[in-house]
């Protein structure tokens, strides 16, 4: 009961110190509860979004909620700013976990998060460097930890997100089930076929490079690898169907090849983000900036972009990448052919589309980019068109 006093109490003085009516706190509560549920659900209107939650939701950890609601419930932030705020948690959670890190630090990180409401993505990053994992820790984790026995569902976490990585489609978690390509319960084929067979199942059977999804789970059971790469060839998982089209037999020697490759999928999916120093953030100060100067744009916001002699209102680096296309369309529609025709901005913009948004022309470009990333396909795109000095962003 104390407890509960406690905690009235506390709103109570919340209430009276922000001067809030009994109107206003309603909306305030209300507003708060609609983001809540979406959260718990993975439900805003970004699905880039939802993908990330429904993967912090999967690790249980919703220590992060406080902050999470303070982002999405602040109209202020842009859509592509809080994605980019709320992968990095992704990827921090991610490290500590498969990294059997403690979390019970998460709770003043997230304090400290709260309090702030400028230079958003570089108190994040300071916040979390001193215990973010490095590559070399997460590789040598994901190489030898039985991951199968990580709480959480770290294992199908980790094979989904590889899953949807390659197809750039959500997967559905509960109907996806893990299996071990050498079997939990090795039988004498298994013996017989594999060298040091019960060693090597005992040092890898539950990590990464042994394990896959599939639908048909006791099907499979303890089934030779040869009579299992009948079923994975027919599988319609990427990652399943790979072990059969890539190696001819199951041993240490391939786990530890398809751990390899796994682990290099991983760190491209979640690369250890660049923490700027407190010096070199104070660096970059509000103002008019050209595309081709160094800037470090770390938790700044665009407010507008000139081209040539011409001034367009943008709120975010997507809306400014879409104006700078939508510029060059009206100016010759064939500005487009020439940029598809870059390999790398045809890849980055025209292929894979995941969060696509929609030119005035009609035509779907992805968008879903960190700041940083846009900032460099628009200098690419200006670059192929000859107009890099005639283009400026300003910041606030």
């Amino acid at each position: 009961m104390k407890k509960h006093i406690k905690k009235e109490s506390a709103y109570k003085n919340f209430f009276y110190d922000k001067q809030l009516s009994s109107e206003s706190a309603l909306r305030e509560l209300t507003n708060f509860a609609r983001v809540y549920k979406q959260l718990l659900k993975a439900n805003t209107a970004s699905p880039a979004l939802n993908k990330i939650l429904l993967h912090i939701n999967v690790m249980d950890s919703r220590v992060l909620y406080p902050y999470l609601l303070k982002l999405l419930a602040d109209e202020e932030i842009d859509s592509d700013q809080i994605i980019e705020l709320v992968a990095i948690l992704e990827n921090y959670l991610f490290r500590i976990k498969i990294c059997s890190r403690p979390t019970n630090g998460l709770n003043k990180i997230v304090v400290a998060l709260c309090e702030g409401d400028d230079h958003l993505l570089d108190r994040e990053l300071r916040l979390l460097k001193n215990t973010f994992p490095s590559d070399s820790e997460l590789k040598a984790s994901l190489m030898t930890t039985n991951l199968y026995k990580l709480r959480n569902n770290m294992a199908k976490l980790t094979l989904v997100m590889l899953e949807e990585s390659r197809t750039k489609e959500v997967i559905n978690f509960e109907d996806a089930q893990v299996e071990h390509i050498m079997p939990q319960h090795l039988t004498t084929d298994w013996r017989v076929q594999v060298t040091n067979a019960d060693r090597v199942n005992e040092q890898y059977g539950g990590s990464l490079g042994n394990l896959t999804l599939t639908k048909y789970n006791q099907e499979m059971s303890n089934r030779t690898f040869t009579e299992k790469k009948e079923f994975y060839r027919d599988s319609n998982i990427n990652l399943t169907r790979e072990v059969a089209q890539s190696y001819f037999n199951w041993d240490e020697t391939a786990i530890a090849t398809r751990a390899k490759r796994l682990i290099a999928e991983l760190l491209q999916i979640f690369p250890k983000p660049k923490v700027y120093s407190e010096k070199q953030a104070e660096q970059v100060l509000a103002g008019e900036y050209n595309l081709t100067d160094e800037v470090n744009i770390t938790g700044r916001k665009p407010t507008s972009l000139t081209i040539g002699d011409t001034s367009y209102s943008v709120t975010s680096w997507r809306a400014a990448l879409i104006t700078l296309l939508d510029y060059l369309w009206d100016e010759d529609s064939s500005n487009l052919t020439q940029i598809k025709q870059d390999s790398s901005l045809q890849k980055k913009l025209f292929s894979s589309l995941r969060s696509p948004s929609t030119l005035k022309n009609g035509l779907q470009i992805e968008t879903n980019y960190s700041a940083r990333d846009i900032l460099a396909i628009m200098t690419k795109i200006t670059e192929v068109r000859d107009i890099a000095e005639q283009v400026s962003y300003t910041i606030k």
